[in-house]
């Protein structure tokens, strides 16, 4: 009888252990398709950036072709590239205005904080279409720390159009090539909410947005775009869910750019090691896109390190830059969720969505 019972005991165990793994793949995935689809674009970009002479126009076409690559696995409308489509046009019409509009910063932390108003409202609505007005969020966010007048305007738009459309063309002529790897997995959740909670997170992303960039402009920060595209990722509508999201961001930017800063500065005087490293760091973060965020966020940050070091910046600074401002985003998003009472969390969703943030 004790055998018995012991054996059923162990049968038990099994079982729930063949859960608990099964339970963990399907939270962290390793998508290898996307990867497969989505990395060949941007050493293609920078490597054209550089026969040209125009080694930053490179790496902003190839920033925005990561961007848009996470779109892959998307949908928009029941659409196979509507994702990608309305993020390449947003981010490119996004561009255009926030380099313009930086250059009055009363009139851009306005705008953004309609943006952000506007991102929060359909992160409770759509992901796939907060996934989009994110890219546009970040976007803008971005062109605005690269202020200038219409020719630059017109510039950096243009590159992000080009660096998007490459991208969705070598994506769908691979998807042709290899349909097995072209279907979307990211599904889409849609948890239904109170008016109470979509005003209240709408108006907590504003203020947290708006709180970074005057913060972030009066000391002087640079690359000051990472403060408000952290506090607007980060910020959820429960307070736990926002400690636990910007830990593992802040954890996330600490290794991903300490790596990427000693790869760097090994290899500093090779472009084309640093290119390697930059194609390895982004194959890495779509395969990742949901795993888990710390895991997400460390092949990001070192691809925006490295990225930028090949638009010819200090991988040291960079690194050094994109963790104050993450330090700076978090903990204003952190404080603003603390202030702000948050008694609607049955209603959302208690799985944490990853979704994608690239772009920054």
């Amino acid at each position: 009888m004790k055998r018995r019972l012991h054996s059923m005991r162990n049968r038990s165990m099994a079982r729930g252990t063949a859960r608990e793994n099964a339970r963990f793949r399907h939270v962290q995935p390793f998508h290898w398709r996307e990867a497969g689809l989505c990395a060949p674009a941007m050493p293609l970009l920078v490597l054209l950036g550089f026969m040209v002479g125009r080694p930053v126009d490179g790496a902003t076409a190839a920033g925005a072709a990561f961007a848009v690559g996470f779109g892959a696995a998307r949908e928009l409308g029941g659409r196979r590239w509507g994702a990608m489509a309305a993020a390449v046009f947003g981010m490119s019409l996004a561009a255009f205005g926030g380099c313009l509009l930086g250059q009055n910063f009363a009139l851009f932390v306005g705008v953004a904080a309609i943006v952000a108003a506007l991102c929060a409202a359909t992160a409770l609505r759509d992901e796939d279409l907060w996934w989009v007005i994110l890219q546009v969020s970040i976007a803008y966010f971005i062109a605005g720390y690269y202020a200038g007048p219409l020719a630059a305007a017109a510039e950096r738009s243009l590159m992000v159009l080009v660096g998007g459309m490459v991208q969705i063309g070598i994506v769908w002529m691979l998807a042709r090539l290899f349909p097995a790897a072209a279907a979307p997995r990211i599904s889409n959740s849609a948890p239904i909410v109170s008016r109470g909670l979509m005003r209240a997170h709408m108006a907590r992303a504003a203020l947290c947005v708006v709180a970074c960039l005057l913060i972030a402009h009066g000391v002087g920060l640079s690359n000051s775009y990472w403060a408000p595209m952290t506090a607007l990722i980060v910020l959820k509508p429960r307070l736990h869910d926002t400690r636990v999201r910007g830990l593992a961001r802040l954890t996330g930017t600490l290794v991903g750019g300490g790596v990427a800063t000693l790869y760097a500065a090994v290899c500093y005087d090779s472009n084309w090691l640093l290119g390697a490293g930059m194609a390895l760091s982004a194959t890495a973060a779509f395969a990742l896109q949901k795993a888990h965020y710390a895991s997400l966020t460390t092949a990001i940050t070192a691809t925006v390190v490295l990225l930028l070091t090949l638009g010819h910046s200090v991988a040291l600074a960079n690194a050094e830059h994109r963790l104050a401002a993450t330090l700076l985003g978090g903990t204003i998003a952190l404080v603003v969720a603390w202030i702000v009472p948050h008694r609607h969390g049955a209603e959302f969703a208690s799985e944490d969505r990853v979704g994608a943030d690239v772009g920054d």
